[in-house]
């Protein structure tokens, strides 16, 4: 589906459930579900990402509200609007309760005693 990219997982699991002490387990209600303007942040880092390698080289681009303010609006308006035609399906909250299932089992099994 138009959400279902690796992509997502991996940039939740390492930003906020690396394991069992970071935040999204010690402030689990924030992030169960995972929020979809934290779904719609993380579509946006991947797309500066895109935007750095645009050139075949890799260039700096600053992460910042004024160079990336508006990508992150239209992505999250994009999410907004897929809630909306999928609504009787609930697929975007089945996405969000799916990446905050994973990301949680993830930090949970780098625990090591």
């Amino acid at each position: 589906g138009i959400y279902k990219t690796e992509l997502l997982q991996e940039g939740i699991n390492i930003m906020w459930f690396a394991n069992r002490n970071d935040k999204g387990i010690i402030y689990h209600k924030y992030f169960n579900p995972i929020p979809t303007e934290v779904i719609a942040l993380i579509l946006t880092a991947i797309e500066c990402c895109i935007d750095e390698w645009a050139e075949g080289l890799k260039q700096d681009i600053k992460f910042t509200l004024a160079t990336y303010g508006s990508v992150y609006k239209g992505h999250l308006a994009s999410l907004q609007r897929f809630q909306q035609h999928t609504a009787p399906y609930k697929l975007l909250e089945k996405l969000c309760d799916n990446l905050h299932d994973m990301a949680r089992y993830v930090s949970l099994q780098s625990y090591k005693p």
